[in-house]
């Protein structure tokens, strides 16, 4: 079975991407290029792309369950990603792959795309697209 991947998802990490890049780059205008903090700011972004995929898939679960079974389920949903992000930065620093604090960077990279969302919504489907709500699936609402 062939998976899509949700636009408003797809969108987000384009905006991770973006992000990441503009710290890069402002990094090494600032402080000259250092493998270590471009190492640790692209495992971050990698980690920051994976926590959005999740937390796309948890809220679609969570979607479709009842309301305290939904809050069970984000709970350890959110447990999980927060797992997740200290395991990346104790695998970070234990095996030296890179910065730890450029990693939480490349993490924090999440909250920069969410702001993009916006303009790489613009930027991949043009001014007059609908909003990342409106889907095609939905029937359309007339007042009857």
């Amino acid at each position: 079975m062939k998976r899509q991947i949700n636009n408003t998802l797809l969108e987000l990490i384009v905006g991770i991407l973006v992000s990441a890049a503009v710290i890069e780059g402002i990094s090494i205008l600032v402080a000259g290029f250092s493998a270590a903090f471009t190492s640790g700011l692209w495992i971050g972004a990698a980690t920051a792309m994976g926590l959005a995929a999740h937390m796309y898939r948890s809220i679609d679960r969570a979607l479709d369950m009842q309301p305290d079974d939904a809050d069970k389920y984000m709970r350890r949903a959110y447990l999980i990603r927060t797992a997740a992000i200290l395991l990346v930065a104790g695998a970070v620093t234990f095996f030296k792959l890179g910065y730890v604090m450029a990693t939480f960077v490349g993490v924090f990279c999440l909250k920069f795309g969410a702001f993009l969302q916006p303009l790489t919504h613009r930027m991949l489907h043009g001014k007059d697209a609908p909003a990342p709500d409106a889907t095609e699936d939905d029937p359309p609402h007339t007042d009857s």
